[in-house]
């Protein structure tokens, strides 16, 4: 059945909690009743609201919206015995009666109630289900009536004196409690208050939708932001923090930094050592179990998963056991709970079964999940579709094509009714139609598979990241029927082509995100309107949900009045985010290009293309690739005999064949870079013939090796003079995107600079170990400046700054516009007045990881400041972000210090197209980057040639490496093939 992506359970997995909230109520008719301060000092008042029981109460203080508590009031029908034990044994069942003990055993884990000093009642020692946040739940008894109130530790004297302030009786005791609780709290928890709690949930909330789109790099940085509050609410050791710390260790897992994800699991597992929730365990292991998954063990995963199985499953059947005939409301709520972190073990275990081809056992598992979900109330309805779902594919791996493609379409059907056109209900179809693909039922999938991507172009949120393997099998119908049907084969390849535009993965899309996250922070105006756009997203899906479970209820439960009143709000709302997404597109065009490029057709790049002009994009799949060619006549489609795998393996052989060892270089493998070629562009046949100038749209690891060094014919010897380099027959660039391809054009209207060059040369690094990219690539810093320490032992280049003088003389730059040393710095690059020079030039390493670590960025080292900066803004790294926010109107930006062998086992070139974006968004027309450091000589030798050559750029560059390529003191590679353009714009062309 091949790899299926754990995609399918993303809207589940991180949001178990979303059934265990406190159950919504309305309020009542009485104004509210003043309580006094809590001990942060806001004033809190009891408002009363509308109860099926007794009188209940919400708390709420200073002026938030959201309650700190609440607070309900039943009469006692029988008199509690005499005595102190018995009767704090009739008042612990008593209490666990009421509709307040449901409640709060669905948002919260509760020890065992304790007596309260002198017999005045019981404290329950709590931890919110969302975050782990310490809670409190008091009972007491006030003559004949029970008052029971729950709340945040800060509010716990104003819960004791619930029963006196809900009459205006003056308040005693309760003095004992809030020393209980400091002595096994902390101090910390009772000064934490409900606006720390706010910016947590908000932060969990954009952390699970992050996931549930599969934006693993928000969900990311979301959890860390989430866990920053934490520690400084609670201290770092919080017990609570476990589970904050396992939700970032699986964001960082899905991204496939499996060593990071490592330690982040093992804090999470010190911290929930000392939780007294005895299904954290169990929950730790599921999602160490994904993490398993993510590594490529599935057999642990699912041995994982059905320990974590098994764990839940005791803890469900001794909760039925208690709920007996169902008077226990704490039972009861805490049993539905326990059924939703069952039933998520249960579809883990089916995910990964299906993974081990076990179609059997995932079958089983998901009738077990739908039988709890039939006797569960409460669970999130969209579940249900998650369970068929996955039904659907066990039966479709078991043979049964047609039976699981007809759940999976019921599944899809229910994501409709409750989400509308948003990404689950895409994300569903894009598995139904592999399995369609899968069955050889070509016209099904095709249907599905066009109404998915048409759902996802249109989506008014931002996207997060859409991996290639999940439209693979599209791509693979797609060119089944262009061979079938000649007429139709131009349209079908371009509708391919189309399809591969929506893909946004890996590096590239990560460092767009963040980019774009940084962008937006940096304008208070764009923050706080898609803030607004983002609330009314967020307020219609819930809307949405809302109605759609109140439509889909049996026709006598059904609220006529409520269902009109909700599908009025969802109207308005609705309205309301389309109003603000139009109003943000138009005020900040530039964000909106970040985060939604528009999509780019066939038939509008080949009409963009000039004479002799081709562009070439490549998919890499799992399994299967294919290549891309456009030139002004059209397109055409092919397959491409090497896997995503092989490639990697492929440019990696290449690469060690250009990295000297002890100072010697080792000979070029010319055999290999011919296979290669043949590999790449043998099937795109005589469409290259008369081709001058190739762009490149690289991916994978393709994106670390320049085009240059690749050979179009069979090699005869190893004579690097004489060998048939592509860059003896063409000019090549790349660019990171095809978006980027055609936004280059309007780059090429703005009038030139005035000024011919700057450059930023020879920072002041002391260092000299070679490990000194690889520390800075791990170095984990979110949002704080970066250690000193990590740039200051970076290698220095202190013949760079022969290289700006030489190359910035010939061009005739100012003595001042030449910066080195010392002065090149972050401040330094900002106050320079970029916007004004034609050239910038950057000598200095390029931060360029295979992966993106704890929120990192690719970026270019700079000198690093004396002293710890206070912020990331003077720190000596020029982020990827940063440069997103300079203003340039450059025609060339060079990096001529680049290394995309990456410096951490990973290759290095998906990075540097993400960086490349950067520039380009802030106003770059082209760059010029190397792949590895190039001594000196041959660079100033290969830029005096560039910029001699005049005209075109592209075909400069080309004569330039065409003059080191032919000369034997140059020949070899390494010399000549590193700096690769970037950026070439369509038809006309200008030169440097």
């Amino acid at each position: 059945m091949g790899r299926l992506p754990l995609a399918i359970l993303s809207l589940l997995l991180l949001s178990a909690c979303a059934g265990k909230g406190p159950v919504a109520a309305t309020k009542g008719p009485e104004g509210p009743i003043p309580l006094g301060r809590n001990a942060i000092g806001e004033e809190c008042r009891a408002i009363p609201m509308e109860a099926a029981e007794g009188k209940a109460f919400a708390l709420y203080c200073g002026d938030w919206e959201q309650a700190s508590g609440s607070i309900a009031v039943t009469d006692l029908y029988d008199p509690l015995p005499e005595g102190a034990e018995a009767k704090a044994r009739q008042l612990a069942v008593e209490a666990n009666r009421t509709a307040w003990a449901g409640n709060l055993a669905q948002k919260a884990i509760c020890q065992g109630a304790q007596p309260l000093p002198a017999g005045a009642g019981l404290l329950a020692q709590c931890q919110l289900r969302e975050g782990g946040w310490p809670y409190v739940g008091v009972t007491q008894v006030d003559g004949r009536r029970m008052v029971q109130a729950d709340g945040i530790p800060a509010v716990v004297d104003l819960l004791m004196a619930a029963p006196r302030l809900l009459d205006a009786r003056p308040v005693t005791g309760g003095a004992d409690v809030v020393a209980l609780l400091r002595a096994a709290l902390g101090d910390e928890a009772l000064r934490f208050g409900r606006g720390d709690l706010n910016n947590f949930e908000r932060l969990a909330e954009v952390g699970r939708l992050s996931n549930s789109v599969e934006d693993y790099a928000g969900a990311e940085a979301a959890y860390r932001r989430a866990l920053d509050i934490q520690a400084k609410a609670l201290g770092a050791d919080s017990p609570g923090a476990g589970d904050t710390l396992m939700a970032l260790a699986l964001e960082v897992s899905n991204q496939g930094r499996g060593p990071e994800a490592d330690a982040l699991f093992r804090r999470a597992d010190a911290l929930l050592q000392k939780s007294f929730d005895k299904a954290a365990r169990a929950r730790l292991g599921s999602y160490m179990a994904f993490h398993a998954a993510n590594s490529g063990d599935a057999r642990r995963a699912l041995s994982l998963g059905r320990d974590s199985s098994a764990i839940r499953r005791a803890i469900v059947d001794d909760l039925e056991e208690q709920a007996g005939g169902g008077a226990n409301r704490a039972v009861l709520g805490s049993l539905a709970a326990a059924r939703g972190d069952l039933i998520h073990s249960l579809l883990l275990e089916a995910t990964v079964s299906l993974r081990l081809e076990q179609y059997g056992l995932a079958e089983a598992a998901t009738i077990e999940a739908a039988n709890l979900f039939s006797r569960t109330r409460g669970l999130p309805p969209w579940w249900h579709a998650r369970i068929l779902g996955i039904q659907g594919l066990a039966r479709a791996g078991k043979g049964d094509e047609a039976g699981g493609a007809a759940l999976m379409s019921k599944a899809v059907g229910s994501n409709k009714q409750l989400f509308g056109a948003g990404w689950p209900v895409a994300s569903s179809m894009l598995e139904l139609g592999r399995v369609y693909a899968q069955a050889g039922m070509d016209a099904e999938a095709l249907a599905i598979y066009r109404e998915a991507l048409s759902m996802l172009a249109a989506l008014d949120t931002e996207r997060g990241q859409l991996p290639l393997d999940r439209l693979a099998p599209f791509l693979d119908v797609l060119y089944r029927q262009g061979q079938a049907d000649a007429g139709q084969r131009a349209a079908l390849h371009a509708e391919m082509f189309a399809a591969l535009q929506m893909v946004r993965e890996g590096v590239v899309g990560q460092t767009i995100t963040r980019a774009a996250a940084r962008f937006a922070s940096s304008d208070p105006a764009v923050a706080d309107l898609i803030r607004r756009q983002q609330d009314a997203v967020r307020s219609r899906d819930r809307l949405r949900i809302e109605a759609a479970a109140e439509t889909a209820k049996p026709d006598a439960q059904r609220d006529k009045a409520r269902e009109a009143e909700l599908l009025k709000q969802l109207q308005a709302s609705t309205a309301d985010a389309q109003g603000l997404e139009r109003q943000l597109q138009a005020a900040f065009p530039d964000y909106a290009r970040l985060t939604k490029p528009a999509p780019v057709t066939a038939a509008a790049l080949s009409a963009r293309l000039g004479e002799g002009q081709a562009l070439v994009q490549f998919a890499f799949a799992a399994s299967g690739s294919y290549g891309f060619i456009l030139t002004k006549s059209g397109i055409l489609a092919y397959p491409v005999t090497v896997n995503r795998n092989d490639l990697q393996e492929k440019v990696g052989e290449l690469r060690r064949s250009i990295t000297p060892r002890a100072g010697v270089l080792p000979p070029f493998d010319l055999d290999l870079s011919h296979d290669l070629y043949v590999r790449l562009f043998g099937g795109a046949g005589e469409v290259l013939s008369g081709v001058r100038h190739l762009v490149l749209v690289p991916s994978a690891a393709l994106s670390s090796l320049p085009p240059a060094l690749l050979v179009r014919e069979k090699p005869l010897g190893r004579d690097y003079a004489r060998a048939a380099w592509m860059v003896r027959d063409m000019a090549l660039s790349v660019v990171p995107s095809v978006p980027s391809f055609l936004a280059l054009n309007a780059a090429q209207m703005r009038p030139a600079a005035a000024k011919p060059f700057i450059g930023f040369a020879a920072p002041s690094f002391q260092g000299g170990q070679a490990g000194g990219l690889k520390a800075l690539g791990e170095e984990c810093r979110t949002d704080a400046p970066l250690d000193p320490g990590l740039l200051r032992a970076l290698a220095p280049l202190p013949e760079t700054a022969d290289e700006i003088r030489a190359i910035g003389g010939r061009l005739g730059a100012a003595s001042g516009d030449l910066i080195t040393g010392s002065a090149v710095t972050k401040a330094a690059v900002r106050g320079a007045g970029l916007e004004q020079y034609r050239i910038v030039y950057f000598a200095t390493h390029g931060l360029l990881p295979g992966e993106l670590r704890c929120q990192a960025q690719p970026g270019l080292a700079l000198s690093p400041p004396d002293a710890m900066p206070a912020s990331a803004a003077d720190d000596g790294l020029l982020t990827a972000s940063d440069i997103a926010l300079l203003r340039l109107n450059a025609e060339l930006v060079v990096l001529s210090a680049c290394n995309t062998a990456g410096g951490d086992a990973r290759l290095g070139g998906e990075a540097l197209s993400g960086l490349a974006e950067s520039f380009f968004f802030a106003g770059a027309r082209s760059l010029l980057v190397s792949h590895w450091q190039v001594p000196s000589a041959p660079t100033v030798r290969l830029m005096t040639g560039l910029f001699a050559g005049g005209g075109d750029t592209a075909q400069a560059l080309a004569r330039a490496q065409r003059l080191l390529a032919s000369d034997p003191a140059t020949a070899h590679p390494f010399n000549w093939a590193a700096f690769t353009l970037v950026g070439a714009a369509p038809q006309s062309e200008k030169g440097v």
